[in-house]
């Protein structure tokens, strides 16, 4: 399972990422790659010669479900020494890279950096994320998932795996004006899988309506189940929006039937999109809600922005660049296929504000107000509030979302007094996946072990849920 972590503070503290990704031995041991990622633009270079060095100082600490500690280093990350401040190795993430061998469990990872040429003095910036490492496996399994910007088969001084060379894309899945995108994974003891040839097959999917994006599917050639195989793909994004996709790997038996599937999100971000042009006259005459109507209305529309308008989203001056905006966001979906017009998102909020505030947040802020704004109403909802030894919980039922049949959200009260309803599980591709998610509702499990109260602190990082950031896997029984 992969937990992936951002942190940026403030100008000149260091930006990092992190990313314990999940391999197996030929013996079916687990082990991890532990990626960072230093981004060299948040680093202070400093004048050394005739040349200008940066580097951060990290201290990494590693504990087990005990709190124990298991694992700790500090070490000086220094970046390659530059000409010049402005050269183009500035805009560049670098990558440390290490292996642990950890038995099965739950972990935390604290982490530390620090920029000693910080001005006007040096800063901390602490992070914190959890991932589980599995059990050895004596049958199939598959890695991870990894993203690089490069791929060749020549040695170089790149990460290297099994003859390839890579340049790792250690970003938390967040990508800038990519050109291409490189999709790395393995496959262990296929054979014990099926005694059949098979193939793979990537899709790209537009994660937010669970649709597979047209002539962005690459399938692989046929071949003889082994004990392993190293595999990547190569996905053209130069002309994708910006928006969060999902690249999903499918194995395939020769006959078509898709045996297993699993995948990883990231998010594009693309400058080169063109400009909707928008004034405030078109939303006088258009729409014409007061201020505090539209700051709503805008909150809801966050679940429905590609990321370079969420972006934006967070730079509003006045009430005239949110007029603007507001006016150029439904203008960009007129006509296109499969998106939301104004009159249903408007219905869709106001039913959430209705219907699902809580005593906290209002509708459009729960996770109930957002998956209906974001996917319409459910054709079915199913009530539990009386079962014994059990939290209140809804099941919401979607005949289909996108590609995806017979979606279902399930939803729980755990402190049976703000009424919010979390989201305890999904298995629409994107959203959380806790494949526990009964043992959550049973009361006295959760009061004896913690779960419950777990999932409350750490929300999808905790020991039995699968972010949509994660490498995600499930089978045909899975679904």
């Amino acid at each position: 399972m992969r937990s992936a972590l951002w942190i940026g503070l403030l100008w000149a503290q260091p930006l990092f990422y992190v990313e314990p990704v999940r391999f197996y031995t030929p013996e079916g041991e687990p082990y991890l790659e532990l990626f960072l990622g230093l981004d060299a633009t948040s680093v202070r270079f400093v004048p050394e010669g005739n040349a200008y060095k940066g580097e951060t100082e990290f201290s990494l600490l590693l504990k087990n479900a005990k709190n124990e500690p298991v694992y700790a280093d500090k070490f000086r990350f220094s970046l390659p020494v530059l000409s010049d401040t402005n050269a183009p190795e500035r805009q560049r993430i670098y990558v440390d890279a290490r292996r642990l061998r950890l038995p099965s469990g739950i972990y935390t990872l604290e982490i530390e950096a620090q920029d000693p040429h910080q001005l006007p003095r040096p800063q901390q910036v602490k992070a914190i994320t959890q991932f589980e490492v599995p059990a050895p496996r004596k049958s199939f399994a598959y890695s991870d998932l990894i993203y690089a910007r490069t791929l060749t088969q020549t040695k170089s001084g790149l990460y290297q795996r099994h003859g390839m060379s890579l340049e790792l894309w250690v970003s938390n899945g967040f990508l800038i004006d990519p050109d291409t995108l490189w999709v790395y994974g393995e496959l262990y003891r296929i054979d014990s899988l099926t005694d059949q040839p098979y193939y793979l097959r990537l899709r790209l999917l537009d994660a937010q309506r669970a649709l597979p994006l047209e002539n962005y599917t690459f399938t692989q050639r046929p071949r003889r189940p082994s004990g392993f195989e190293a595999f990547a793909f190569r996905i053209p994004l130069r002309y994708l929006p910006s928006g969060i996709y999902l690249a999903q790997i499918e194995l395939c038996r020769n006959d078509g039937e898709i045996l297993y599937t699993w995948y990883r999100r990231f998010t594009l971000f693309s400058t080169r999109e063109p400009i909707v042009e928008a004034n405030e006259a078109e939303y006088d005459a258009n729409y014409g809600f007061p201020e505090n109507k539209l700051d709503e209305l805008l909150g809801g529309m966050i679940y429905l922005a590609t990321p370079v308008e969420k972006s934006f989203m967070q730079t509003f001056q006045s009430l005239s660049d949110k007029k603007k905006f507001f006016v150029a966001f439904w203008k960009k979906r007129e006509g296109q296929p499969n998106a939301i017009t104004f009159k249903e998102y408007l219905k869709r909020f106001e039913y959430a504000q209705q219907h699902f505030k809580s005593t906290m947040r209002p509708g459009w802020r729960t996770d109930r107000g957002r998956v209906m704004i974001q996917y319409g109403a459910p054709n079915d909802i199913q009530y539990f509030y009386n079962e014994p030894d059990k939290y209140p919980y809804q099941i919401w039922t979607y005949n289909q979302i996108g590609s995806q049949g017979q979606v279902i959200f399930v939803f729980y009260d755990p402190d049976l007094i703000t009424g919010e309803y979390p989201l305890l599980h999904s298995n629409k591709i994107g959203e959380i996946q806790n494949r526990n998610w009964r043992a959550f509702l049973l009361r006295a499990r959760a009061a004896a072990t913690g779960e419950t109260e777990q999932y409350q602190r750490f929300g999808s990082g905790g020991a039995f849920i699968f972010r949509d950031d994660q490498t995600i896997g499930f089978t045909r029984d899975d679904r």
